[in-house]
């Protein structure tokens, strides 16, 4: 019986994805039946004439009319008998389109490239859209082919090729991310308020803290924002920012079909379809489903997926136009993310087998909604950003890692509880539920007496999030009961004026004021209920110069960020030691970018620093933590960014990036129930010396493709509270293709070698009898091989 609920399970999971995928069939069969579709529209792909990569952004040109084909060099334009269209691309020869018998069939649009193609990249996740050339700040734009050539469906899987990019495990997924050395390593329940270091935008909404909802189903671009964003996204952004943008609803029909199947049971579908309503609305859903076992195997339990990732997303985005230039763009998402936490083990075994008698779980549902609106207003442009967000988060952890009626009683533990007393089993679970709303209102002018542009908006941010839990929380001696909930609201204006000096020289500086308001209200078994409310006014801002020489782009800028203060949650703080101060940052920064090249050099200093502090009460008690924040020390980091690309013959591409990163907390002291103690004087937790990723890829005109990719990064300290540190690592990832049409079959891998690396350490008393310090370690995903069956359709095909 133990084999056939397995099967079962995949039997039902094919076939929700069937009934999904059928579904998706049909509504295209109904809206994109033959009667609706008339002689004179052609559909196809613009491709490169070499390799046979799609050319997205290719123009097609009928007169006075422009098509733009979209990521996947996919369009559909009118032709009326004897019509014809040219059809361009920066780097290669215009073709001619003619209409006449068969082109209302599937067309390929082949171009010869005339010279070695490098497209201008552009980065729409600022205040206003600008070329990469002309942003005055490092930013690693991971575009629509390079997520689609992705040897995995989770942002997760990409992370390790961006430099000066880290996370902390401690969750199936990662959520808490260090940029440049900075950023959280965890949030348990009364750690710390919702304030976070490195922001996490998905399609306009901020899920800062919550980056499981990752998946890179049907995006169109990912941008890692590195440094201080304050100033543009707020005080969530004191390190960086990593904003996922989804693809927007296209003129023509097209769908899309995605199905994966590799080891660890991996079964993976995803499914999107564009349908155009009328010159002015267009819609785009779809719908992505992935489970695996997640690479463990629980001894005790007789269970593979006690460390399971069950993932389903959906979205649905509407554009809407009208003649008056009024542009809506509404987008509508859900995450369901049942995933299992099983995922260490006291002996830091690289078999990845775990003893826990009840395994935990990271479950995350969020529905959201945003909705752009883009208008003219006389001789400016406004932009209004509504958005709204709504997660319900389970958090539990087998905290000893354990079982009582084995592991603990055998050697060489022999804990008995009849003979002892006590039993070496703890259990926690926190329940929290967060609500975000955002408006954000912008006016843009672009010609200033022809010289320059402006930016002038306000924003607005209502947080709330409670925590219902139970914890060993506050170096309790038993697990209890805490209910607590974070109101946040942020209130902030800013401004952003550019000036040109001459032809090649462009000067920038924005300002933003932003009053933060944090009331916090918790109540803890057999301890005093805490209501507490802080608020303060937070500044920020930048200044930049921007040279744009023949082929290259140089950059200088200095910048203020800044991060919140809050409130401790700890009942047995005083009101005088309760509130937290905010922290700023200055940050001085060149580069230069010149083609496929992006040089970097940064160094930043950090004031009034905040410090998470953490202490194990009870060493009999693994999770007998305090956890406070307090302004107790400066640092600094200084570094360098490369990145490079370089396509030396037409269907050859190598790429690789570089992060060196130094960083260093000065020493700072607090009290503890045993004295003063002393930390700081080291580099800082997550944040290794250097990153690197190296890798190429070929594409031959015949279909045939490949690609691989070395990443990797030193060793970095897992925490600021202990000096154990980890080891340096390399991972191989990489796949084959064969591309015939609009279908490709990829078989990929990722860290091929099967290599062990550890993605979160801790050190603290865990093991009877004696209870002595030691390192655990949960490690990273190991091998994981697949195959992957893609089809992108124009309707009618």
């Amino acid at each position: 019986m133990t084999a056939v609920f397995p099967c079962l399970e995949k039997a039902a999971f094919l076939m929700r994805i069937a009934i999904r995928l059928g579904a998706v069939v049909a509504s295209i069969a109904l809206l994109l039946a033959p009667s609706a579709a008339s002689a004179d529209t052609v559909r196809g792909t613009v491709v490169d004439a070499s390799t046979g990569d799609p050319l997205p952004g290719a123009h097609l040109t009928s007169g006075a009319f422009v098509v733009t084909a979209d990521g996947d060099g996919r369009f559909e334009l009118s032709l009326a008998a004897g019509d014809s269209a040219v059809v361009s691309h920066i780097g290669y020869e215009p073709a001619v389109l003619r209409s006449g018998p068969g082109t209302s069939q599937a067309l390929t649009v082949r171009l010869v490239p005339v010279v070695l193609p490098v497209a201008e990249t552009v980065v729409t996740g600022g205040l206003i859209e600008q070329a990469l050339a002309e942003v005055a700040s490092s930013v690693t734009v991971l575009d629509r082919r390079r997520l689609q050539a992705a040897e995995g469906h989770h942002f997760q899987d990409l992370t390790q090729a961006v430099s000066n990019l880290n996370w902390a495990g401690g969750t199936s997924r990662p959520r808490y991310f260090q940029i440049r050395g900075m950023g959280e390593n965890s949030h348990f329940v009364g750690e710390k308020p919702p304030n976070y270091l490195v922001g996490f935008v998905l399609d306009g909404v901020d899920l800062s803290g919550l980056g499981t909802a990752g998946v890179l189903f049907d995006l169109d671009r990912v941008e890692v924002f590195k440094g201080p964003q304050s100033t543009i996204f707020g005080p969530n952004a004191m390190a960086g920012l990593i904003s996922m943008e989804s693809a927007d609803p296209l003129p023509f029909s097209s769908h899309g079909v995605t199905v994966s199947r590799g080891n660890d049971d991996l079964l993976q579908a995803a499914a999107t379809v564009n349908v155009p309503l009328s010159e002015r609305l267009a819609v785009r859903a779809g719908y992505h489903e992935a489970r695996s076992n997640g690479f463990r195997s629980n001894l005790f339990l007789d269970r593979e997926d006690s460390n399971r990732r069950w993932e389903r997303f959906s979205r649905a985005k509407v554009r809407y136009t009208l003649d008056n230039g009024l542009r809506l763009l509404g987008t509508m998402f859900r995450a369901n993310l049942d995933n299992g936490y099983d995922a260490w083990a006291h002996d830091n075994n690289e078999e990845l087998i775990t003893h826990s008698d009840n395994p935990g779980k990271d479950h995350q549902e969020t529905t959201a909604f945003s909705l752009k609106a883009e208008a003219p207003l006389g001789g400016l442009d406004l932009v209004s950003i509504t958005a709204w967000s709504k997660t319900d988060l389970e958090y539990s952890f087998d905290g000893d890692w354990g079982n009582d009626e084995e592991y603990w009683r055998e050697e060489p533990y022999n804990l008995d509880p009849e003979r002892d007393g006590w039993t070496n089993g703890f259990f926690d679970q926190t329940l929290r539920e967060r609500t975000t709303f955002t408006q954000e209102l912008r006016l843009l002018k672009s010609d200033l007496g022809g010289h320059g542009e402006a930016v002038a908006g306000a924003f607005f941010k209502a947080l709330e999030e409670s925590d219902d839990a139970t914890s060993w929380v506050f170096g309790s001696s038993v697990p209890i009961d805490h209910n607590s909930t974070f109101e946040v609201d942020n209130l902030a204006f800013y401004g952003q004026y550019s000036r040109g000096l001459g032809d090649a020289v462009k000067l920038a500086f924005n300002l933003r004021l932003d009053r933060n308001a944090t009331t916090y209200q918790g109540a803890t078994a057999d301890e005093d209920d805490v209501n507490f409310d802080v608020a303060q006014w937070l500044s920020g801002g930048k200044l930049a110069l921007t040279w744009r020489l023949a082929d290259a782009a140089i950059y200088g800028a200095v910048s203020r960020g800044y991060r919140a203060g809050g409130v401790n949650q700890n009942p047995r703080l005083s009101d005088r030691d309760r509130p937290f101060d905010p922290e700023y940052v200055t940050n001085l920064e060149a580069g230069l970018r010149m083609g496929g090249t992006a040089l970097t050099l940064f160094h930043t200093l950090r004031f009034d620093q905040q410090v998470s502090l953490s202490r194990q009460q009870n060493p009999d008690d693994p999770n007998s933590f305090s956890f406070f924040i307090d302004n107790a020390s400066r640092g600094r980091s200084s570094g360098i960014e490369l990145e490079q690309s370089y396509r030396p013959l037409p269907g050859l591409h190598l790429f690789g990036s570089l992060g060196y990163l130094k960083t260093r907390v000065d020493p700072y002291t607090f009290e503890t129930d045993k004295g003063p103690e002393t930390r700081g004087g080291r580099a800082a937790a997550h944040a290794p010396e250097y990153t690197f990723s190296l890798g190429g890829e070929y594409r031959h005109r015949s279909g045939l493709g490949g690609r691989w990719e070395v990443v990797g990064m030193d060793e970095f300290f897992y925490s600021g509270s202990h000096n154990q540190v980890s080891e340096p690592y390399q991972l191989i990832n990489g796949h084959i293709s064969y591309r015939w049409g609009a279908w490709s079959l990829q078989m990929w891998g990722r860290n091929l070698l099967d290599q062990r690396y550890a993605v979160r350490g801790f050190y603290f008393r865990l093991e009877p009898p004696d209870y002595e310090k030691k390192l655990y370690k949960s490690y990273g995903d190991p091998r994981q091989v697949g195959v992957r069956l893609t089809a992108r359709l124009p309707a009618g095909t």
